[in-house]
């Protein structure tokens, strides 16, 4: 008769290192990612600045009639009322509050600082306090 134990030894020793070769490729990188992918910024169009700038421009005098602390509510309310017509600015505004500035700033300067004075705020992010 014929000793089935070294077949079984042979067959449980390449069982194991199968098992073992298979777990050494899972190694560290399970497939997952274990940190979140980072959000990235999103672009304002230049022809929804051009239309922050005009609404800035064509409101500006009913601000500065109304006094600062009317016009900062009128304000905010023609800033949301831009940002329901464009969500990629809205979404901008939640990401970096500082985005309306920087815009602003870089296309229609007289009519930000023209706001700003009738606000009376240092900047458009403190003026979108509650926004």
């Amino acid at each position: 008769m014929i000793s089935t134990t070294p077949r079984r030894a042979a067959g449980l020793a390449l069982m194991l290192t199968g098992a073992a070769l298979g777990l050494t490729g899972c190694g560290g990188n399970s497939g997952y990612q274990t940190q979140p992918p980072q959000p990235t910024e999103p672009t304002i169009s230049q022809a929804s600045v051009r239309e922050l700038c005009g609404i800035l421009d064509g409101q500006k005098g009913t601000w500065k009639a109304l006094g600062p602390q009317v016009a900062r509510v009128a304000f905010t309310g023609a800033i949301r009322l831009w940002t329901v017509n464009d969500t990629v600015a809205n979404a901008a505004i939640a990401y970096n509050r500082h985005i309306v500035d920087t815009v602003t700033i870089q296309t229609c300067p007289r009519v930000r600082d023209a706001t700003l004075a009738s606000l009376e705020v240092p900047d458009i992010e403190v003026a979108l306090g509650g926004f």
